[in-house]
Parts: C-alpha cells; structure tokens; sequence
C-alpha cells in the first residue's frame, strides 16, 4: 500500500505505507522475492516495471500485487498453478497499479 508525503505544492517521495497485518506483509514480500526467483512470469514481470522506470521496491510491490491477484482465485475456486490459468486470472483482476 504506497504513502505519498505532500503539503501544498510540494510532493515528497512515496513509501510503502504500513497499514495492515504486517506478518501477511511479510509472508506476501518473502513469497514475492522467491517467485521472482524461481518462476519467468513473475521474473518478467518484475524486470519490465524495472525497465519502465519503477524504483526496484515499487516494482517488487508491483510484483507482489500480481501474485496476490493470480493466488487469491486459485483459492477461491481451488484450481491448481498453470501458466494459462494464471495469465488469465492476473488480468482478469485489474484492480489498481503502482506507479
């Protein structure tokens, strides 16, 4: 959850705010670093927000957004991890972007 400092006309640098259960934010980072390690479509993702000019935090955020939006209907509809299901589902779940 990105926190952006502003008073006025003055904007300051953003931070990743920490509202929520920070042991769920925990787990989500951890899972997040070792996706990118181990699987091509969140690595890829990771390395195009790089490339799109995202600091390497906001795009590890980033990554961890797409993750949570292909895990959470894997489990709602208990479906197993394949590559198709989970492009379709990361997409079909637009909810917001970082930038």
């Amino acid at each position: 959850d990105p926190s952006t400092h502003q008073s006025g006309k003055h904007v300051g640098p953003s931070k990743i705010s920490k509202l929520g259960n920070r042991h769920m934010r925990r787990i989500s980072h951890i899972m997040t670093l070792g996706s990118i390690k181990a699987d091509n479509i969140f690595r890829e993702y990771y390395l195009r927000r790089i490339a799109e000019g995202l600091p390497k935090m906001k795009a590890l955020m980033a990554t961890t957004h797409k993750l949570i939006r292909v895990i959470f209907p894997m489990l709602t509809h208990r479906m197993p991890f394949n590559l198709k299901n989970a492009v379709e589902l990361s997409n079909s779940l637009k909810i917001c972007s970082y930038r």
